[in-house]
C-alpha cells in the first residue's frame, strides 16, 4: 500500500513538473504599461501572432502623454518577439508616427520581459537608453 501511495505522489509530481515546463503561448492581444517619469504616462497595445517555436511577429501601439508636451505621442511599430523558457526579448520598429511629430528622440519600444503567468509578463520597457519597470496583461479573450 505504501508503495502505491509513493508511486501515485511520484507521477503527481513529475505530471505537475512537465506542466511547468510546458511553454506558454503568449500569442493574442496584450495591453502594457511602464512607469517612464512622474510627469509621463505610457502604455498600450499589442497584438502577437505565432510563427515559429518561440518565435511570434506583432505590431503594437504605443501611447506617450506628457504634462511638458504639446501633442501625445501615439506610435505604431511592427516588433518580433523571441521567447526562452520564460524570458521574453520584444524588438521593435517604429513604421508610422500616428499622432505627433516624428522625432529623433522617440526611440523604438523594446521590452525584456519574464512571463509570470498565461496572462501575466513584467518585466522592462528598454527605450532611449534606459529601462523602466513595464508589465503586460492579456486582453480579456485569452489566446488567438
Amino acid at each position: 500500500m505504501k508503495i502505491r501511495i509513493l508511486l501515485l505522489l511520484l507521477a503527481c509530481m513529475t505530471a505537475n513538473a512537465a506542466l511547468a515546463d510546458a511553454p506558454v503561448n503568449i500569442a493574442g492581444q496584450w495591453t502594457f504599461s511602464a512607469r517612464v517619469d512622474e510627469s509621463c504616462s505610457f502604455g498600450g497595445t499589442a497584438q502577437l501572432e505565432k510563427t515559429g517555436e518561440g518565435a511570434y511577429r506583432c505590431e503594437l501601439t504605443a501611447r506617450q502623454s506628457c504634462t511638458g508636451l504639446e501633442d501625445d505621442y501615439l506610435v505604431r511599430q511592427s516588433c518580433e518577439v523571441s521567447v526562452f523558457g520564460n524570458q521574453v526579448s520584444v524588438r521593435s520598429q517604429i513604421e508610422e508616427f500616428i499622432n505627433g511629430f516624428s522625432s529623433p528622440y522617440y526611440y523604438p519600444d523594446n521590452f525584456a520581459l519574464t512571463i509570470q503567468s498565461d496572462d501575466y509578463m513584467f518585466g522592462s520597457l528598454v527605450s532611449s537608453g534606459s529601462t523602466k519597470p513595464s508589465e503586460w496583461r492579456r486582453s480579456e479573450g485569452g489566446i488567438s
